[in-house]
C-alpha cells in the first residue's frame, strides 16, 4: 500500500475518533440540561465520565495521527 493511501487511512480513523470525542462531550452537557431527575452528585459523575470519556477518545485521535508515514 502506498504512503498516500495509508496516510489518508489514519486520517479517517483519527478523525473518526475525534467526532467520538465532540459527541461525548456534546453528551455530557446536553443529557444533564434536559433529564433533570439526577442528583447532583449523579450528574457530577456523569459530567467527569463523559469529560473523561472525551478526552481520551481525542487523546487517541491524536495518537492514531502519529502513524503517518513521509
Amino acid at each position: 500500500m502506498s504512503n498516500l493511501v495509508h496516510n489518508e487511512q489514519v486520517k479517517l480513523a483519527a478523525t473518526f475518533w475525534n467526532n467520538l470525542a465532540v459527541a461525548a462531550l456534546l453528551g455530557v452537557f446536553l443529557v444533564p440540561a434536559f433529564y433533570t431527575r439526577h442528583t447532583v452528585l449523579q450528574q457530577a459523575l456523569s459530567i467527569g465520565v463523559g469529560l473523561a470519556a472525551a478526552i481520551g477518545l481525542r487523546m487517541l485521535s491524536h495518537w492514531w495521527l502519529t502513524r503517518l508515514r513521509e
